[in-house]
Parts: structure tokens; C-alpha cells; sequence
């Protein structure tokens, strides 16, 4: 269908004299044959225009003998961008060449790309001669360039019967003109002729036929290859299954088409491509151009791997992003003759929606004999069991193979080394408690009622926590502050139990026990827990809750803010009160009239033991369930069941409810004709036909029975700590009436926003309530990991500090901001955490226990100033807002000093001298702290 709309074709069945321009040794052109369009010309000269059916040689315009006749496709805002496709019955000579011309009248006539293929008459499918781009890829024509031209193209003695001419234009308002077209025989006799001449209605049908490639030198043009999932557009990729490279569009070297994966709310997020060279090639280069129509065309990132047929896991070749504002894509990875029978493409959207095109594959040769004795090609299902095929990923480290980097672990020597001294810096941080109380308060905002536990106060038109002390406080939170953590695992073994060979090697289980364990996502290893082992050893847990505790009071961090937390390491923290395992779903989400939806709240959470932890002074709140609310999905769900669902029976009650319980009026707006609204909720009902205000009505309904729910069976529990709602995704399973409908239930809004803008708290601000933002990061594609969205890509580590600083100081300026945490303190593993393989760059530190000090020195500078921030709306500080912020507490003696405000040393730090760190015995465990880590670590 696309090639359709790019061009039409001009048709030929061979023999033409006419006056082209020619090569002085080209013998006369061929002067017998017909042919057709498969899109009439829209003007020109007579008879051409309009035709649609056979045109001798000696009467149309394109064989006239005269250069100034023409045929035209004048273009229009309703014409389809096209050409034309030109065939001919007779005896086939063997072909010298083609001449074809286009002369035209001014700069709004161009043709884009022409291409051209033949078939002689024994033959079952054409072989594309050449495809190319012409004068018309500029539209108008550029100053300068010739309105006459001419191209030949040599068909070094190949005999055909019929020829194919198309050509394109580059959109629908540009003209396209052709003159004349000669074939040029070469020496030797037509063949004789042995079928009849073909109607006008056959030759367009010819437009149809496979077309294969003629090899070429020093490519691997002999092969096949498949796709999953099938493309949608293309010929002949689009029928699926095993294409050759001699018939497949991606090898038909004609830029203007492509196979091409249109988006759709099913679409598969990666397209893989495998191809079987059928032998073992030194490659010296692989090239993959992929131009994209328009905006709604294109891809993120790109995989390529490769092996040879005796190994038996892949190896990667190329990894990368790819920047979709650049519509014209072409990647060309050096090979270095390493060599391949199989090769790999996958190509990741990060929305599904998005159209993946590809133009062409092409495999350059490089130096070294080609394999010997193959074995046979494979066909579909063993081509699809290639997509699965393990690639290696990982050394004994965790780190990825095909990268080297200032810092990469080579020993367990290297990673102990490090430990020294990074603690010769971390032995003198130590918790400032003349500037911030125990929990985080910054005690220069004033001293506020206390209650013992952490509580949300408006202050000077801002919203802030404040700490059980009575401080304010802005959660500065890390996500997953614990070794424990499942996400930083990946598996080491399949579900059938056999090994996942994506590993160099693995760490011995021997030596590191604790770095495996059996999981309900399976058998799972961590390099995480391995690489602590082998820095700190036998007492490595107590040496990383020290290093880590230090480690985020010197980077400013004050909270653990979501998900797994290390119990020993006294900070804020945030608490998730899961939702109950019998909950009704619709859908992702929780159908919250259910009438035992309260009763299934409270045996979850006197399963989970709440009401122990209600007098812990360091938890701030919960937060219920995660990034699971209602949208239209939901609705349209919700309408087409029958009454057993609760909500089907809630939105007719709210239907009768807001249409004061007429029955008529109901049917009227929804379509139906129930007797009764008992009926009603029996009767599938389409979404299309609910108004908007009754979409957003319910939902809140929905949203506030929810969270009234659910507040009230944590209130039962623990009537001490916040109620954060349920880390919201804005845009993702969950709706902005969703949000905010249950919002008096709520004593903060808790999201999840993976974004560089912090323009989302303005929906927020009127609302006046308290918002948190409990998962964002900003990660980079390097090391073999991946960046998570194109929103928070950054291009280096020190960029993922620079976003930071922007996207934290932008947070803290509004005045609903109560702060936020950060996904999360390990990267994923390269080979990918277990269940979903997500392998992101979101980490403070490395698998190998390295930190981003690129970025985490911006992040210090950025903390140490967002209460500032906070306080008075903009990162743009004073020396006096900062003389201003300081306040003097209650004297504890005569000579008691003003309280500080951490101070912005040089241009960019915001820092109060740190005190000197406690000393601590050598002998007592390694980098001088003990075993069992001392409480005056503790803030």
C-alpha cells in the first residue's frame, strides 16, 4: 500500500527509436512494443494524458522521437505523490541500455527517485537493474540546478521481455515529467516470441511480481532473514516468514521504500530481525539506514549481535540510542572481519504507537575466506529460535564486555583498594547537628509544634514536612537503599533450570553464598552483593550499611524514600501498605465498591503488622499499592460487564444519581433502552457514548470510595503517620481525576515522574495540598545499560548531575513541593533484573560499587540549597536571602551562636564545615569501624 502512494509505474514491453541522447557506440533504440501506466499522466501531450490503456511506441508521447513532448503528473493537495510504471510485449533482446529524460518548464517539477527492473519472458520474477534518487529530492528545485536530464542505465546485455520504470516524487504538490524513453539493444538476437502481447489490465498486474537483486561485489547480497513480528508494510517482508536477501525489501536497494512495524496499544515495543548469511562471512562493516516518513516514524535504540555457526551464544556488535529528531537514520558499525553466519537487529520504540521503518541492511565483506561446508539454512521456526538465543553480556564483575572505561574492575585487589580510600574521605562526614536536627530538620527554618512524629505544616504559604523535633524537613529520599534489594539481581538460570549463558563467568557460589538465592522470580545471582564480598569480606553488611549511611549524608540525601530499605540505617523513611491479593481488578485496578473491599484492607494490613510500627518516630507515612489508579480503559472496562461487578452497579447508581434517577434521560445520553436501572446495570454499555463530565464524575467518585477506604484501614491501624496515596504515574495507568478525586482522603499526593520538567506540580498548586515525587531519575545509555525515556536521557554521567540540579531546584520552587526520591542507589543489572530484564542506568553507584562521583558531587552541591529554594520560590539565591534564613534558636547558654544555614562555598556549594568524623579502632574491623556499627553514627 505505501509504495502505492509514493509511486505509480511506467510499464514497457520491449522494442523504441527515439531522439534520447546517447552514448556515441549505443545502437539505435528498440522501436516495436507498448506500454502502459498504472497512473495516468494528469497532463502533457496527446494521447498520453489520461491513459490508462495500451500506447504503441511510434504514438505516445514517451516515444515520440521529440524531447519536447512530455507526460506530466501535475501535483495537488489531493493528488497521491506518484509516477508511473511502463511495460512492453515482444521478443527479448539482450539490453545495453536505458535512456531516460526529463526536460520540464519550471522549478516546481522534480522526480524524486526513479528505479528500474526487467524480466525476460522465461523468467518467473523481474531483477531490480538499479534504484536511486534523482534531480527532485529538493522541492522547489534549488537555484542552479538544470530543469533538463537525463540518466542511463546500463543493463550490461541482460535480455528482457518487459521493463519496469518508477518514479516518485518527493510529496504530493510536486510535478513530475518524463519525455522520452529509449532501450538501447546490445549485440545478438532477440529471442523468439512466444506469448502473446499482454493487455494494459496484465501489465499493471506485473507491478505485482517478486523482484529480486543482482549480487554484488564484496556484499553479502545471498541469504535470508525473518521478522517478529511480521511487518506491516513492505513487499514481500510483509507476508512474514523466511524472505531472501535477492527478493527482500531490505535488500532491494531502493531508499524511497521500506519494510516498516506500525504502531498500535499492542504493539510489540522491540522488532528483531535475524539474518542467516548461510556461511560464515568476515564482515567488514554492517550498514542499516532507516528514514522515517515523518515524526510518528522511527525507534529509540538499536541492538546488533552477531555469531558465528559454531558458537553458541551471540556477541554484540553495536548498542546505541538514536535521536528520533532526526528523521534520516543511518548507522554503519565497523566489524574488523570478525566473523558471522547469524546476525541480530533489534529495534526498541519506547512508545508503542511510534511506526519502526527500515530501508536497507547491507553486510559488506571484509578480509578472510569465507566458512566451508555450512551447514544447510535454517528455516522459520529454527530463524525464531535464534531471536532467543542467549548474547554474553557480562564479565565475572557484572560489567559489560564490549567497553572500556577509566575505572572498570579488572581485580578483587582494584575493588578493595577503592574501599580504602574512599573512606579516608568518608571517615570525617559525619551528621551537622548545629544545623539540622536528628531527622533532617533544618533547624535555621524555626522550631514548630511537635508531635513526635513526622507531620505536614503550611508555612509562609509553603508546604512543608516537619520532622517529630518540629523542623521543616524536604524528603531529599534514595529508593531501594539496600543490598537486598531483588531489582539489582538478575537470573542465572532459565525456568527449565538449564544456565543463562549471558555470563564471562559467574562468581563462585562457594566463596559467595550470600550473592545467590532461589526467588519466586527464580534462581537469581547479585554481582552487587558478590563485589561487597569482595571488598570488605566477611564483615562486608556492617561495612556497607557504614559506607552507605555516609555516603548519603555527604551527597545530602536525607530519606529512604520507596521500596526496599536496610532496617539498620536510621533515616526518614516511606513504607508501601500493598494492596490485598483478593482485591477485584478491573483491568490493573481495584474496583474500590467492592462491599468487602474494607474488610480486605484490614486483614492485609494486620498481616503486615502496621500497628507495630505505628510509634516509630523515623517513618513518615505510607503510601498504598503503586502506580495504579483508573482511566478511561478502566471505565470502558467497567461498562461492558454485567452487574456482578460492583462498579458496573456504582456507575448506574451514579448515572440515576446525576440525572435525578431518570431512567429516561439516562438511556437518552447512553444509548440503551433499559426498563429498568436494575436492568441497566445487566446491559453492556458503550463508552463512546458517556460524556466527558460523567467520565471525569465517576472517576473521582471512584477515586474518592478508594482512598476513603483505604485511609480509614491505616488510620485503624496506625493513627500516627501520613497517608501519601499511591505513587501515581500522571500519564500511565491512572488519571489526573483520578489524582485529585479522592484528594481530601489524602494528606499528600504522591507521583512517580520520570521527566526534565517539573511543570506537572502547576496542575497540582491550586489544589493546595502537599505533593511528593517518589520515583524519578535521569540515567544514560553507556556500559550496556539503557536510559529509561528519552525525556530523562542524558548524554554523560556529569549530564545526568546537570539534570539534576535543574530538575531538584525547579521541584523545590513550588510551593506544594515537599520533596522526593530518587530511583534508585544501584544501576540494574547489565544482563537485567529478573522478570521484566529491565537494565537501566539509574544508579547512584555501579553494580561494582562505584560511585557516580561525576554526578553525585552536583547532587551534593543541589541538597545542600533546596530548603533555600523552598523557601523563597527560585534557585536564583542572595547572600541576603541566605542572611535572611537564618534564625536564632532559644539559647541553650549565654554564648550560644546563631544557628547556621549551610553556606554556598566558591559558585556552587552550599556547605557548612564539616565536624571532624569519630575515630574509630582499626583493630576493630576494616576502615576502622566495628563490627556492629556505633550509634553515634546515627543522625
Amino acid at each position: 500500500m505505501l509504495s502505492r502512494l509514493l509511486a505509480a509505474c511506467l510499464m514497457l514491453a520491449v522494442p523504441l527509436l527515439v531522439a534520447a541522447p546517447v552514448r556515441a557506440d549505443v545502437r539505435p533504440a528498440v522501436a516495436t512494443g507498448n506500454y502502459a501506466y498504472d497512473q495516468p499522466p494528469t497532463g502533457g501531450a496527446a494521447p498520453d494524458p489520461g491513459q490508462s490503456g495500451l500506447l504503441a511506441f511510434g504514438q505516445g508521447a514517451l516515444a515520440d522521437g521529440s524531447l519536447t513532448t512530455r507526460a506530466d503528473w501535475v501535483g495537488s493537495a489531493t493528488t497521491l505523490p506518484g509516477g508511473l510504471d511502463r511495460h512492453r510485449p515482444a521478443p527479448g533482446p539482450p539490453l545495453d541500455q536505458i535512456s531516460i529524460v526529463s526536460n520540464v518548464p519550471n522549478r516546481y517539477y522534480g522526480i524524486k527517485s526513479v528505479s528500474v527492473r526487467t524480466r525476460a519472458e522465461a523468467e518467473a520474477d523481474y531483477t531490480s537493474i538499479q534504484a536511486r534518487d534523482w534531480y527532485g529530492t529538493a522541492s522547489p528545485l534549488p537555484a542552479g540546478v538544470p530543469l533538463t536530464h537525463t540518466l542511463q542505465v546500463d543493463l550490461d546485455e541482460r535480455t528482457a521481455r518487459w521493463i519496469i520504470v518508477k518514479i516518485t516524487r518527493l510529496h504530493q504538490y510536486q510535478h513530475m515529467a518524463l519525455n522520452e524513453i529509449a532501450i538501447h539493444p546490445a549485440a545478438g538476437d532477440p529471442g523468439p516470441v512466444t506469448g502473446p502481447a499482454l493487455s494494459a489490465d496484465q501489465l499493471r498486474a506485473e507491478i505485482a511480481k517478486p523482484v529480486k537483486q543482482i549480487p554484488r561485489a564484496g556484499m553479502v547480497d545471498v541469504g535470508n532473514y525473518l521478522a517478529e513480528p511480521k511487518p506491516d508494510d513492505g513487499v514481500p517482508d510483509n507476508a512474514g516468514g523466511v524472505v531472501p536477501f535477492l527478493y527482500g525489501k531490505l535488500f532491494d536497494r531502493d531508499l524511497t521504500g521500506y519494510a516498516g512495524w506500525r504502531g498500535a496499544a499492542t504493539a510489540n515495543k522491540t522488532v528483531s530481525l535475524v539474518f542467516d548469511l548461510l556461511a560464515d562471512h568476515p564482515l567488514g562493516t554492517i550498514e542499516i539506514v532507516a528514514d522515517a516518513p515523518n515524526q510518528f516514524w522511527g525507534f529509540d535504540e538499536a541492538t546488533v549481535t552477531y555469531r558465528a555457526e559454531a558458537d553458541t551464544t551471540y556477541k554484540i556488535a553495536y548498542r546505541g540510542v538514536r535521536d528520533r529528531a532526526q528523521p534520516a537514520y543511518r548507522l554503519e558499525i565497523p566489524m574488523g572481519d570478525k566473523r558471522a553466519r547469524f546476525v541480530r537487529i533489534q529495534l526498541h520504540r519506547n512508545n508503542q504507537y511510534l511506526h519502526v521503518p527500515v530501508a536497507e541492511v547491507r553486510f559488506a565483506v571484509g578480509s578472510g575466506p569465507v566458512g566451508q561446508n555450512p551447514a544447510p539454512p535454517l528455516g522459520a521456526d529454527a530463524l525464531r529460535a535464534e531471536l532467543t538465543r542467549h548474547t554474553k553480556l557480562a564479565d565475572q564483575y557484572g560489567q559489560y564486555l564490549y567497553q572500556d572505561w577509566p575505572g572498570k574492575v579488572t581485580s578483587d585487589a582494584q575493588l578493595r583498594a577503592e574501599a580504602e580510600r574512599e573512606w579516608e574521605h568518608l571517615k570525617t562526614v559525619a551528621h551537622d547537628s548545629a544545623v539540622y536536627d536528628k531527622y533532617g530538620g533544618l533547624k535555621a527554618l524555626g522550631k514548630h509544634p511537635a508531635t513526635g512524629y513526622f507531620q505536614l505544616r503550611k508555612i509562609d504559604g509553603k508546604w512543608w514536612f516537619v520532622t517529630p523535633d518540629g523542623h521543616p524537613y524536604l524528603l531529599k529520599g534514595v529508593d531501594s537503599v539496600s543490598h537486598d534489594e531483588w531489582g539489582y539481581g538478575t537470573l542465572h538460570r532459565e525456568a527449565d533450570g538449564s544456565a543463562r549463558e549471558v555470563f564471562e563467568s559467574l562468581p563462585d557460589p562457594d566463596a559467595y553464598p550470600d550473592a545467590y538465592a532461589s526467588t519466586e522470580r527464580g534462581e537469581v545471582v547479585s554481582f552487587v552483593k558478590a563485589n561487597l564480598m569482595r571488598k570488605h569480606g566477611d564483615d562486608w553488611q556492617d561495612a556497607w550499611r557504614a559506607f552507605t549511611d555516609k555516603r548519603l549524608t555527604d551527597w545530602g540525601f536525607n530519606g529512604l524514600s520507596k521500596w526496599a530499605r536496610d532496617a539498620k540505617l536510621r533515616k526518614p523513611y516511606i513504607d508501601q501498605v500493598p494492596a490485598p491479593a483478593d482485591a477485584i481488578r478491573v483491568l490493573w485496578a481495584i474496583d474500590p465498591f467492592d462491599p468487602g473491599f474494607a474488610a480486605k484492607l484490614d486483614r492485609k494490613i494486620a498481616d503486615l503488622g502496621i500497628a507495630a510500627r505505628s510509634t516509630d518516630p523515623w517513618l513518615i507515612g505510607y503510601f498504598f499499592d503503586n502506580e495504579r489508579g483508573w482511566d478511561s480503559n478502566v471505565v470502558k472496562e467497567a461498562l461492558a460487564r454485567d452487574a456482578t461487578l460492583p462498579a458496573k452497579r456504582a456507575f448506574v447508581s451514579y448515572m440515576s444519581d446525576a440525572y435525578g434517577q431518570d431512567l429516561a434521560k439516562v438511556n437518552a445520553v447512553l444509548g440503551t433502552d433499559a426498563g429498568s436501572f436494575d436492568e441497566l446495570a445487566g446491559t453492556p454499555i458503550d463508552v463512546a457514548r458517556l460524556p466527558a463530565a460523567d467520565m471525569s464524575g465517576f472517576i473521582r467518585l471512584a477515586s474518592k470510595t478508594y482512598y476513603t477506604a483505604v485511609n480509614q484501614a491505616i488510620a485503624k491501624a496506625d493513627p500516627n503517620h501520613l497517608f501519601l496515596g499511591s505513587a501515581l504515574v500522571p500519564t500511565w495507568h491512572a488519571s489526573f481525576d483520578w489524582n485529585v478525586g479522592g484528594i481530601d482522603q489524602l494528606d499528600a499526593i504522591s507521583l512517580d515522574v520520570y521527566s526534565d520538567s517539573a511543570s506537572y506540580l502547576k496542575e497540582y498548586e491550586p489544589f493546595d495540598k502537599p505533593v511528593l515525587n517518589l520515583e524519578y531519575s535521569f540515567s544514560t545509555a553507556d556500559r550496556g545499560l539503557r536510559a529509561i525515556n528519552a525525556a530523562t536521557r542524558a548524554q554523560s554521567i556529569a549530564d545526568r548531575g546537570a539534570k539534576y540540579r535543574s530538575f531538584a531546584e525547579a521541584q523545590a520552587t513550588s510551593p506544594v513541593f515537599v520533596g522526593s526520591g530518587w530511583f534508585v542507589y544501584y544501576d540494574q543489572a547489565v544482563t537485567g533484573r529478573p522478570g521484566d530484564g529491565e537494565n537501566y542506568n539509574f544508579g547512584l553507584l555501579n553494580q561494582q560499587d562505584q560511585p557516580y562521583s561525576e554526578m553525585t558531587d552536583v547532587m551534593r552541591d543541589t541538597n545542600l540549597g533546596l530548603e533555600l529554594v523552598h523557601l523563597h520560590g527560585t534557585a536564583d539565591l542572595t547572600a541576603r536571602m541566605v542572611a535572611d534564613s537564618i534564625t536564632r534558636l532559644a539559647p541553650v547558654s549565654a554564648r550560644a551562636p546563631e544557628v547556621p544555614f549551610p553556606v554556598r562555598r566558591g559558585r556552587s556549594r552550599w556547605r557548612s564545615p564539616p565536624p571532624a568524623g569519630p575515630t574509630w579502632s582499626r583493630s576493630t574491623g576494616p576502615y576502622g569501624f566495628p563490627a556492629t556499627p556505633p550509634s553515634s553514627r546515627s543522625p
